[in-house]
């Protein structure tokens, strides 16, 4: 049979390579390193503020015109009081997700005892990273998390501006429109077409909170502030800081109250300004990473679980969000 013979040790450090071989017993890490997945720090911020639950249809009331029944009025003037049906509803369908976790039993038998890692944890947290990639590229639209089953995706919500979203065709009731599309000539993004993009979607106090883009363009934007001195006022005139300049950021910097925050599965050469209170997942409260009980198919020695999770992305106000091209 092939494999090594014993434990398989190198020399060196090992003298007595054979008897060795029989008599020793690897250390086995209790920690799995990682080689394939990319967490996406865009699904973590939209969860930071607590997750939604619901259940039953997606169903929530868009304001899509003023209501013109009102204004200034004198005397015994006739008021208008016509029935104005300012209201359209939007529904969005669940959209299911599954992780199949399988392990032979042998297997599990074989793993007991000694130093040995628990199979069955190791499956479980691979599956969970495996769901959690799956999410993630699904959040952005990403293959092969782009079909019809998928939910709707960061693109669809910001980018696309002609499609028909939670029932509503956006080519005629424009109100359902996100902000239109900034475009940025060349990379890197500039600071002029950034702040064109981020008042397109300001209203007062309400602004956007998150600027995802590729980790690409994050290093080109990041550069045109970090050769920026700052400065603070000094008796009523702007004078350089008196201390040492700082040429880095230790963590994700802000651009206006947004943090900027690199995103490996933001399509290429795009970003997105989004204010999370309006675009953000919702959870079915009844499949919330719900997991089945163990089974064993009756001509097989496995056992096999399947974990599921029902959810879909929601935009309250789709106006709110601005995507920027070119970057």
């Amino acid at each position: 049979m092939a494999g090594t013979i014993g434990t398989g040790l190198f020399q060196p450090p090992v003298t007595l390579i054979n008897t060795m071989d029989a008599i020793t017993q690897k250390h086995i890490l209790r920690t799995l390193g990682d080689v394939t997945f990319k967490p996406s720090p865009v699904f973590w911020a939209m969860n930071r503020r607590g997750k939604k639950f619901g259940e039953g249809a997606i169903v929530y009331p868009i304001i899509t015109q003023e209501e013109l029944t009102g204004g200034a009025f004198w005397g015994d003037q006739v008021l208008n009081t016509a029935v104005t049906d300012s209201v359209q509803p939007a529904e969005q369908q669940w959209r299911s997700y599954y992780q199949a976790v399988t392990i032979p039993i042998n297997d599990i038998k074989l793993n007991r005892g000694g130093n040995s890692v628990d199979i069955v944890k190791t499956k479980f947290q691979i599956a969970s990273a495996s769901l959690l990639q799956k999410l993630s590229r699904a959040m952005w639209g990403t293959a092969p998390q782009n079909t019809s089953l998928d939910i709707d995706n960061i693109p669809a919500w910001v980018y696309q501006t002609t499609n028909t979203i939670a029932g509503i065709n956006r080519s005629s009731v424009t109100a359902w429109q996100p902000a239109a599309n900034v475009s940025n000539s060349s990379a890197p993004l500039t600071i002029a077409n950034a702040e064109s993009a981020y008042q397109s979607v300001v209203l007062g106090f309400d602004e956007p909170d998150l600027f995802p883009m590729t980790n690409t363009s994050y290093a080109g934007f990041k550069t045109q502030f970090t050769a920026t001195p700052r400065f603070i006022p000094n008796d009523g005139a702007q004078k350089q800081d008196t201390e040492a300049l700082q040429a880095g950021f230790r963590y994700h910097f802000l651009f206006n109250n947004a943090i900027v925050t690199p995103d490996p599965f933001v399509t290429a050469t795009q970003g997105f300004l989004l204010n999370t209170k309006y675009l953000y997942p919702v959870y079915h409260i009844a499949d919330y990473f719900t997991a089945d009980p163990w089974l064993k198919p009756s001509n097989q020695r496995v056992i096999t679980t399947t974990m599921y999770l029902t959810w879909q992305l929601i935009c309250l106000s789709p106006r709110m969000q601005v995507c920027i091209t070119g970057m």
